[in-house]
């Protein structure tokens, strides 16, 4: 969805970002927010309640912090994720419970408990899905609502 700006010319995009506070979410906000070209973007970063710091600085002033347990979420975190995925035009997920190799198979199914919920809620939310899955692939991939069962 565009949001155009008659008087400027420039076009803002949602995007959020799923372990926003990590270092591949931290690294996409500031190069999002710091760039300056005619899109303009409003970041909002999913952490789970455990990894937000208030001591340590955001990684961009400008972005927007959403509180939520992807693995788990409480109806108040389903609400929440639905109201930004709602007005979103991309979903970027980067939240992992353990995103190293080393990774046991617990934190692995879990990881993939945190890509399912808010796939989910997209789906339902928008009708398809944009994400980057770069555990994997390193790619961008569009699953249109037709290809998801109900």
């Amino acid at each position: 969805q565009d949001h155009n700006n008659t008087m400027s010319n420039t076009t803002t995009r949602t995007i959020v970002i799923t372990g926003g506070l990590g270092n591949l979410g931290s690294k996409l906000c500031r190069h999002l927010l710091h760039q300056n070209s005619p899109t303009k973007y409003k970041v909002i970063l999913i952490e789970h309640p455990n990894f937000i710091n208030p001591n340590k600085p955001l990684p961009h002033d400008d972005a927007i912090v959403l509180p939520c347990d992807l693995g788990n979420p409480s109806q108040d975190d389903t609400l929440k994720l639905k109201e930004a995925l709602q007005g979103a035009d991309t979903l970027i997920h980067f939240s992992a419970v353990n995103p190293y190799p080393n990774a046991s198979w617990s934190e692995s199914a879990q990881s993939m408990d945190h890509s399912f919920n808010i796939f989910q809620l997209a789906v339902i939310c928008k009708g398809e899905i944009l994400f980057i899955l770069h555990y994997i692939y390193d790619t961008t991939i569009r699953i249109p609502q037709q290809h998801m069962k109900n």
